[in-house]
């Protein structure tokens, strides 16, 4: 008898139970379904369920996979696994995906408003944001901030070496970060005033991790790993970083180890 390891036996969508299984009889027991339904004839039962819930699914992309599948096209059990994680991903909805399209409008306007300075690099603008912190902190001068511009450029190079155009824009985006960083002070106070140690905590871990612009995820158990604290101090923290207007959720998780979605919060300020 073969030993059978159903990664999506649990899964609620019963249409993805089914496409596991379609791919477990062809690659454990080399299609013969007879042969998996003597020695496993619990889960054959159950299948039937899971084959009508994927008809009536309809689920284009579903229905794909599973000639891809069938026509030989997937080599592989892990192969498969990949392109059905791909399939399970959940898609970005609500709050969440009016943010990306206002990213990628944000991202079409500079390009047209920067022309020949724009940078194609999404690793080098991070790294720009980063340094920007370490830079306030230190109260860097126009050279020192010009320095970093170049030192950045060479660790994360694009196809070509930035123009004079493009080094100005980098520049200028790290100037950008640090006066961000100073306008910090406000909000500093606020969160002293609070007397809250999780909550100062929470907002310096958060401060050092991402910059501003940027998404951290903030589940529960990622949260608490951060902060240190309690599960029943994390809700009240975000809500008030938040309030603060220090943080923003863009995207709240869902529970369950197969939602694969999780608590997005961008940093604002």
């Amino acid at each position: 008898m073969k030993t059978v390891e159903l990664q999506y036996l649990e899964h609620p969508n019963l249409a993805l139970r089914f496409l596991e299984l379609e791919a477990i009889v062809k690659f454990t027991y080399e299609g013969n379904l007879s042969l998996f339904a003597k020695e496993h004839e619990q889960l054959d039962q159950r299948s039937f369920h899971w084959r009508q819930s994927f008809n009536e699914a309809k689920q284009p992309d579903y229905i794909a996979l599973n000639k891809s599948l069938n026509k030989g096209e997937i080599e592989c059990l892990d192969g498969f696994y990949a392109a059905l994680s791909k399939l399970n991903k959940p898609k970005v909805r609500g709050k969440a995906l009016r943010d990306k399209k206002k990213r990628s409008a944000q991202d079409a306007y500079q390009r047209e408003q920067l022309g020949d300075g724009f940078i194609d690099n999404p690793p080098l603008i991070s790294a720009a944001k980063s340094a920007a912190l370490g830079l306030a902190d230190d109260n860097a001068s126009e050279d020192q901030i010009a320095s970093k511009a170049l030192e950045l450029a060479s660790e994360h190079p694009c196809d070509n070496p930035l123009t004079d155009d493009q080094m100005k824009t980098l520049i200028k985006v790290i100037s950008d970060q640090i006066a961000k960083h100073l306008k910090l002070e406000r909000i500093e106070v606020k969160i002293l005033d609070e007397g809250n140690k999780n909550l100062y905590f929470m907002y310096g871990k958060i401060k050092r991790k991402v910059a501003v612009g940027d998404t951290i995820e903030l589940g529960m158990n990622s949260a608490v790993e951060l902060c240190k604290c309690s599960k029943s101090s994390v809700a009240p923290i975000l809500k008030k970083l938040e309030k603060l207007g220090f943080i923003s959720c863009i995207q709240k998780g869902k529970q369950g180890r197969h939602t694969g979605r999780a608590s997005l919060y961008r940093r604002v300020a």
